[in-house]
């Protein structure tokens, strides 16, 4: 009787073990068909794009080493000789030969390794787990998930790649700087290679955080995977981060700290250690402690002089940054608008000036640009009225003068349909304005604005216009988030 009730007991058990594997993989099933193609398709193009920026600006930065490498070979063989021997012969792995194996595709002769990333761990594992779905997915989205994994194994191999010429970049400037300064002195060569190495670094910087800003479409997988179990036991035995601290499987529970010796426990053990030494024991770690956080401090000294530049030669090139030379031409752009009234008079109703414009960041402190106005009238006090009175065409600069104020300056082309009908004589009909002021920008944030701008504009062409207009401007601009 109770090896009966026992068999049936197990044979229950079996059947809700099955049930509920059935139940699991009809979930895992329901939440892998929820992967949008967008995701696959997103990720190949987000990773062949870094690739490429990546590839680009390493053979541009290399190109320009090579050629200024080659103006310090040619000081050098006419100051010292030997120094020149010392720093190009022997076959040794300059700026130029590097740049001739990157075009070539030769592999790079340097050991070294990306840090790592999470975000890209991540997208990595999730496609290796995808990839391996061949029962549960299309056959067609296998395909494009396979092609995105090894976009993404291209791509962490050029990172590898690039980290190498950085460190390479970095120790051969070094060498440059050292042992060429003493004899050709504070050349501009030497200059420019220290600035095109700090830029390379930091633009290579600017890509991967471009790369690793999540859309929403990657948003939804990342949701979507968390909910399947299989999933998290995959992560566990399958991502960068669980082979590099080869993590065990009860990580993080109450289980996997057995063993270990607690705080109270460590400071118990010292004060017996200490006390077996006699009564003079306790000042001479104390002693100890402070000799070696003294070496220790020493020690971080150095390498701090060792990360900046130990020697003064490398000290006298030093320059301030221009941020915006690492960063994308998007990136440079800035979006904006802004709004002038001007009042009516016997030739033309009053009027709003409303503009668009873009301008690039040429630096920290300056800032170019062009932009169109459409002038839309609006009548009279007695009479409101809204009409089309003309275009126009602009460009400006700004100039950063202190904090939140700006020299402003412009060219304006105007054109006005009151102005070519009360004078139809006119040879030409586009109204010139030079401007020059002070503009002041005020920062915001909110979801479509990133800033106001205030403008108080001097018009140095307004005798010229016929009819006549103010010669004193105010404009209000609104900056766009992109």
């Amino acid at each position: 009787m109770i090896k009966r009730i026992l068999l049936l007991s197990l044979i229950a058990l079996t059947l809700l073990n099955m049930h509920a594997y059935s139940q699991e993989i009809d979930s895992t099933l329901e939440s892998l068909q929820q992967i949008p193609t967008k995701y696959i398709t997103g990720i190949h193009k987000k990773a062949d794009q870094y690739t490429n920026r990546i590839t680009n600006k390493t053979e541009k930065t290399l190109t320009k080493l090579s050629r200024w490498e080659n103006k310090i070979k040619s000081l050098l063989e006419k100051a010292s000789p030997e120094t020149a021997i010392r720093l190009f012969g022997n076959n040794q792995l300059t700026f130029t030969s590097l740049l001739e194996k990157v075009k070539q595709g030769e592999a790079v002769a340097l050991q070294y390794k990306a840090p790592y990333n999470k975000y890209q761990d991540d997208v990595t594992t999730g496609l290796k787990y995808l990839a391996a779905q061949k029962q549960q997915l299309d056959s067609g989205l296998i395909k494009k998930i396979k092609a995105s994994s090894n976009k993404m194994q291209e791509l962490a191999d050029e990172e590898d790649k690039s980290e190498a010429i950085q460190q390479f970049i970095k120790e051969r400037k070094k060498q440059l700087i050292e042992q060429a300064f003493i004899h050709i002195g504070k050349s501009k060569y030497l200059t420019k290679i220290n600035k095109e190495a700090y830029y390379y670094t930091e633009t290579l910087k600017n890509y991967k955080v471009l790369f690793s800003n999540t859309k929403k479409a990657e948003e939804t997988v990342k949701g979507i995977l968390a909910k399947i179990p299989a999933f998290r036991d995959f992560v566990k035995k399958n991502s960068m981060l669980s082979s590099l601290f080869s993590l065990p499987d009860n990580y993080g529970s109450v289980g996997s700290l057995e063993g270990m010796q607690v705080r109270s426990t460590v400071s118990e053990l010292l004060q017996q250690r200490v006390a077996v030494g006699g009564p003079n024991a306790v000042s001479q770690v104390q002693e100890n402690m402070r000799a070696a956080q003294g070496k220790l401090n020493d020690l971080k000294d150095k390498m701090i002089k060792q990360a900046v530049g130990s020697s003064e030669q490398i000290n006298d090139i030093n320059f301030k940054p221009n941020t915006q030379k690492s960063k994308t031409f998007l990136q440079r752009i800035e979006l904006g608008s802004n709004l002038q009234f001007s009042r009516y008079n016997s030739f033309m109703p009053g009027i709003a000036d409303i503009a668009l414009n873009a301008g690039y960041k040429i630096s920290d402190k300056s800032i170019i640009g062009i932009g169109a106005s459409f002038k839309l009238g609006m009548g009279t006090l007695e009479r409101i009225r809204f009409t089309n009175q003309g275009s126009g065409l602009r460009s400006f600069c700004d100039w950063k003068l202190r904090k939140q104020f700006y020299l402003s300056g412009g060219y304006e082309l105007n054109y006005l349909t009151s102005a070519v009908t009360a004078f139809q004589q006119q040879k030409s009909v586009w109204l010139p304005s030079g401007l020059v002021g002070v503009s002041k920008k005020i920062a915001l944030k909110t979801k479509w604005l990133k800033g106001s701008n205030l403008q108080l504009l001097y018009d140095l062409l307004s005798r010229q216009h016929n009819p006549g207009s103010p010669p004193i401007l105010f404009r209000v601009g609104y900056g766009f988030n992109k």
